[in-house]
């Protein structure tokens, strides 16, 4: 992977749903305020950016990558222990964020934009997970590809927050059901059912895929190896009422090219 941040200008697209909304009449389930902020993502790529520059690039990635962090190179392979021991090389690419996705509950985000290496110009996109202890991001999937040109649209850095699925609906006349245990203060907060349907995991036989989302499941992202090498990234956002395709990349391998 390959980048590095100067800062361009920051223009956040926050969605209607920004304000509560109701899904129904009083007492019966309304909608949820979005809470994601991808201002939070912006500031962690500025942030791992820095570390590249003073630390190393390797070392930026390492510290600002999750245990079970992932890469591609061009198969996928655990970031850590791809990492462990790499020298950084003499000088850190270049990139710039220009579209940042963000779950309602923001617990989950993907960024997209360009780097530069020298003369060479690619693109990336990086998957940032919030963490529990500390509430911060730390990146849990990163890949990116070549291009032949920079990457168009990226003087201005887009933000957009997924819609937020409407609370559960309940009858007040109804008779309350038992309270549910308390939930394990050290395990993971469950994921809820996905809003809306995306397309089956592709059938393709040795294809490496793996399917990811945000705690709410209105981020949802696909990464797949190919057989041969080729990789295809896509990434959905529940808007609307139905899960949309925000982000859709195939890095074809070089020596399939």
């Amino acid at each position: 992977m390959k980048r590095l941040i100067p800062f361009a200008l920051l223009a956040l697209a926050l969605p209607a749903a920004a304000q509560d909304r109701r899904d129904g009449p009083p007492g019966l389930g309304s909608g949820i305020t979005p809470i994601g902020n991808p201002s939070a993502l912006i500031a962690a790529e500025s942030a791992f950016a820095r570390a590249a520059r003073e630390k190393g690039q390797w070392t930026a990635f390492t510290e600002t990558s999750t245990e079970d962090a992932e890469m591609f190179v061009p198969q996928r392979v655990l970031a850590k222990a791809w990492l462990k021991g790499r020298a950084n090389p003499p000088q850190a690419v270049q990139w710039q964020p220009s579209s940042v996705w963000m779950s309602c509950d923001g617990s989950a985000g993907v960024t997209f934009g360009g780097y530069q290496a020298g003369a060479a110009n690619g693109w990336f996109s990086t998957v940032w997970q919030r963490q529990r202890k500390k509430g911060d991001y730390k990146w849990v999937l990163d890949q990116g590809g070549d291009l032949t040109a920079p990457l168009a649209g990226a003087d201005f850095i887009t933000g957009k927050v997924a819609d937020c699925p409407p609370r559960p609906r309940r009858n007040p006349l109804a008779d309350e059901p038992p309270p549910p245990p308390k939930p394990d203060k050290n395990a993971p907060p469950p994921m809820r059912p996905l809003p809306g349907p995306i397309p089956a995991l592709s059938a393709v036989p040795g294809a490496d895929s793996k399917d990811g989302r945000s705690i709410d499941g209105t981020i949802v992202w696909r990464s797949t190896v190919l057989p041969g090498g080729t990789r295809e990234w896509t990434v959905w956002m529940w808007q609307d009422g139905k899960m949309n395709e925000v982000l859709k990349r195939t890095e074809v391998a070089k020596n399939e090219g």
